[in-house]
């Protein structure tokens, strides 16, 4: 199969999952303010200690050669609304999110509405039995970034998808590669992930974003600078777009 069939399969494939997880989202939003207020509650109480384990970075700080921003932002997409987008790749309530929202922000980005910055954090590094689960997956979403913005969309997708629970070890390296290859990463992007390229950038960003941003949980979207609700975040996102 010619490398333009598997790039379409992929696409459609990917396409499928977000048509599904649309049609689910009514459902999803009306129990997700519920959801994401108890987890936010849970993260808050006990970032204390997650800020305090991710304060000094172990791995040598490389700057991606993806887009970013100089807050440790992944930029996806080059509309006028800005939003960021703090996540934890262990964090259940940011996969409701994703749930909730992955088709909407596609839809914005593929339009030309909005600049996406996803910061991918680490606090959760203390619930995966020492195998800093969260630093290894936000690390290898930076990798998929290099490779392209639509690649990075999907892996996120993917990687939420196959999230572990908290309190396990998480996904080892292989199966992160093996999601990767899943989405059609390959190549340069198994290395990267490998050499822990990017593990130091994102332990920055995290403090960068539990210090200097004051972000106190995940997930904490912002729309043109200001904190919103998650609950009502598209809502706030499409009267931006509006103008």
């Amino acid at each position: 199969m010619g490398k333009s069939n598997r790039n379409t399969d992929r696409r459609q494939a990917v396409e499928a999952l977000r048509r599904q997880q649309a049609a689910e989202a009514k459902r999803r939003k009306i129990v997700f303010g519920v959801a994401i207020g108890a987890a936010v509650v849970l993260i808050g109480g006990l970032l204390a200690w997650g800020i305090w384990m991710n304060t000094q970075p172990e791995f040598e700080v490389n700057e991606p050669s993806a887009a970013v921003t100089d807050t440790y932002g992944v930029q996806i997409g080059d509309g006028p609304v800005e939003i960021d987008l703090f996540i934890d790749y262990m964090c259940p309530a940011c996969n409701q999110f994703e749930s909730a929202y992955s088709a909407q922000i596609q839809s914005w980005v593929d339009d030309g509405s909005v600049t996406v910055n996803y910061h991918p954090l680490t606090i959760l590094d203390r619930l995966s039995s020492g195998t800093e689960y969260s630093s290894r997956a936000a690390a290898a979403a930076v990798c998929a970034a290099d490779a392209g913005q639509q690649q990075f969309l999907d892996y996120t997708l993917a990687l939420y998808e196959n999230q572990p629970a908290e309190n396990s070890e998480g996904l080892t390296d292989d199966e992160l590669i093996s999601i990767g290859k899943d989405v059609g990463l390959d190549g340069d992007w198994q290395s990267c992930v490998e050499d822990d390229t990017y593990r130091g950038w994102v332990q920055e960003g995290n403090t960068n974003a539990t210090t200097d941003q004051g972000i106190t949980a995940t997930p904490t979207a912002k729309v043109n600078g200001e904190k919103v609700e998650n609950s009502t975040f598209a809502d706030k996102v499409e009267a931006a777009i509006a103008g």
